[in-house]
């Protein structure tokens, strides 16, 4: 079993500190979060993406993904276009640094413009983006987010997309949904390429309330055990985030904490 998280976590560490925080837990890789220099992205220095290349290769540590911003529901070519060209740049830093993989997001629908066109305009997007993608080892995965939370809403877009297009699959959101992970497999298990875990222990009308991993009431250990008993082979990659204020969620380093105990402890289960 692979693990690592992201440094979307960890906005307010360096680099360096955020690789140390993935040797610190003994973690196999460390997922990148792409926005300015926190913790890098297209628009930082040569020298930076240089001096970071050269601490990540020392660290020993995969990169399973490169979170880009993109949103690909837009509701004309023009701005899909804009879209793919931003993913360019974001597929060239992946290959410099050993990135497997790049997350976008669809984002919401726009309104006021028709759905069907806005489907088409995402199919249209994400094969421009394949076909830049086509001869790099690094794939584009979809974050089951926004408009795109579950295996029923990707199906019918992955169906006509390049398998160079696949899924980040944040097992909260089909979750929301009420959609077990058995369906979400059928429906697009051959494209999950990343995993995201979280525990919460309760929803609230302004967030979540995050807790120890395998202690709140998402099935973790369902989830997880199914994953693998299908053949999913990939990173499993904590995203902590900060609980709803006003409520008593838990901390980064005990989530962090939990998240190794719970997933080797899950390794020596026969």
């Amino acid at each position: 079993m692979k693990l690592s998280y992201t440094t979307l976590s960890v906005p307010d560490k360096s680099l360096q500190q955020a690789v140390d925080i993935a040797k610190r837990y003994r973690l196999d890789g460390i997922e990148l979060r792409g926005k300015e220099d926190v913790h890098i992205s297209p628009e930082s220095s040569p020298e930076y993406i240089k001096q970071a290349q050269d601490y990540l290769e020392q660290a020993g540590l995969a990169i399973p993904c490169l979170t880009a911003y993109t949103k690909f529901a837009q509701p004309t070519m023009e701005q899909e276009q804009e879209q793919v060209a931003c993913i360019k740049t974001y597929l060239k830093l992946a290959e410099q640094i050993g990135a497997q993989t790049v997350r976008t997001f669809m984002g919401a629908f726009p309104e006021s413009y028709s759905e069907a066109k806005i489907r088409q305009n995402i199919v249209a997007g994400l094969n421009l983006a394949a076909a830049a993608a086509e001869n790099s080892p690094v794939k584009i995965v979809i974050e089951t987010h926004d408009s795109m939370c579950s295996g029923a809403q990707l199906a019918p877009i992955l169906e006509q997309v390049s398998p160079k297009i696949g899924v980040l699959l944040d097992i909260i959101h089909p979750w929301d949904l009420q959609e077990p992970i058995e369906k979400t497999w059928d429906l697009i298990g051959n494209r999950i390429y990343h995993v995201h875990i979280k525990d919460v222990t309760a929803t609230v009308p302004e967030g979540r309330v995050y807790s120890r991993i395998g202690e709140g009431i998402i099935p973790v250990r369902q989830i997880v055990k199914y994953l693998i008993s299908q053949g999913y082979d990939g990173f499993f990659s904590l995203e902590w985030e900060k609980s709803t204020a006003g409520y008593n969620g838990i901390s980064f380093e005990e989530q962090m904490e939990s998240f190794v105990e719970f997933m080797r402890g899950l390794e020596d289960e026969k």
